[in-house]
């Protein structure tokens, strides 16, 4: 057994063992700025094991009634549940048709992940191999994170006058084009991620914090840094740009399809519906019906660092 290595991601650490070569640097270079000392007091909310056994097939494992099918990352995934808080999920990337497998015990906590063909393959950005195992790792972050008030959210965003700003919405929605017009048109910000950072609830002082995450989507921003959340905003595009600050209900309604969730695991999703109810009660969330331009970006900047209300700008 290769040493393990710990990866801090927001406020959670996790481990990673091999049992192959695999240079996990090399494979996932996103990360390396989250690596951390191991220290064996460290809580750890996963521990994923890699080898390169051949694990069975989807059609050869066992089989139960509960398959849970969705599209995740590029590939088809399916989580096959299994008796005493078990599972197996395969990830199929659309690429190359062929099915990776992954075992989990104790509630998503103790992994193993086979990579039958990272011997024989370079374990590079891009190949297989990296992208499943770096798409597994996603997920059980998810999964583990969000039973202590941790989410992995669909978000670009911007750091501003020391808060971070989270700009949501639909796939093709604009977010990354709103986040790029803050980059250009307002001075003094950057990019924390943009694609799937993390947020955190502290219940206990009622802040919100936004960390940078080794998951970016197509930009590569993957930082170690941390805000306080100054605002969600929910992007709408529109011939117009107007914002307006939404009340608890449909603040609520804004955050929750953002959020990676596994809606068929009652504890999992439970504690999702906990903390985005704790969101839209602890930091503003707005609706910014906008076009793809300076006065959008202007609006929006002006607005939410002041926590304002509904206003409306030209169309230019």
């Amino acid at each position: 057994m290769i040493q393990p290595i710990d990866y801090q991601v927001g406020p959670h650490t996790f481990r990673i063992q091999k049992d192959v070569a695999i240079k996990l640097s090399e494979a996932i270079p996103a990360l390396a700025p989250f690596t951390v000392p191991a220290n064996p007091n460290q809580e750890i909310i996963f521990n994923v094991t890699i080898d390169d056994r051949q694990m069975k097939t989807e059609e050869e494992a066992p089989q139960t009634e509960g398959d849970i099918c969705f599209d995740w990352e590029d590939a088809d995934c399916t989580i096959r549940p299994l008796p005493g808080e078990a599972h197996l999920i395969f990830i199929t990337p659309r690429s190359s048709g062929k099915a990776y497998c992954m075992e989990c015990s104790h509630g998503f906590r103790q992994c193993t992940v086979h990579l039958p063909d990272c011997q024989t393959e370079d374990a590079m950005p891009g190949s297989a191999s990296s992208f499943v195992l770096n798409n597994f790792l996603m997920m059980l972050y998810a999964f583990n994170a969000a039973r202590l008030h941790t989410l992995l959210m669909h978000a670009s965003v911007i750091v501003s006058g020391g808060k971070g700003y989270l700009f949501l919405g639909k796939s093709g929605t604009g977010k990354s084009t709103h986040t790029s017009l803050w980059l250009k048109h307002i001075p003094g910000c950057h990019l924390l991620n943009d694609d799937n950072p993390i947020v955190h609830a502290d219940t206990s002082t009622g802040e919100v914090t936004v960390y940078g995450s080794p998951w970016s989507g197509k930009t590569p921003c993957y930082l170690q840094e941390s805000a306080p959340a100054g605002a969600f905003v929910r992007l709408e595009q529109a011939p117009q740009n107007e914002i307006k600050r939404e009340s608890t209900v449909p603040a609520f309604a804004d955050l929750l399809p953002s959020c990676s969730c596994l809606k068929q695991d009652k504890e999992i999703y439970r504690e999702i519906i906990s903390t985005v109810t704790d969101l839209a009660s602890l930091t503003p969330v707005f609706r910014l019906k906008c076009l793809p331009n300076r006065e959008a970006a202007e609006l929006c900047r002006n607005t939410v660092t002041a926590g304002g209300q509904a206003v409306t700008g030209n169309d230019k």
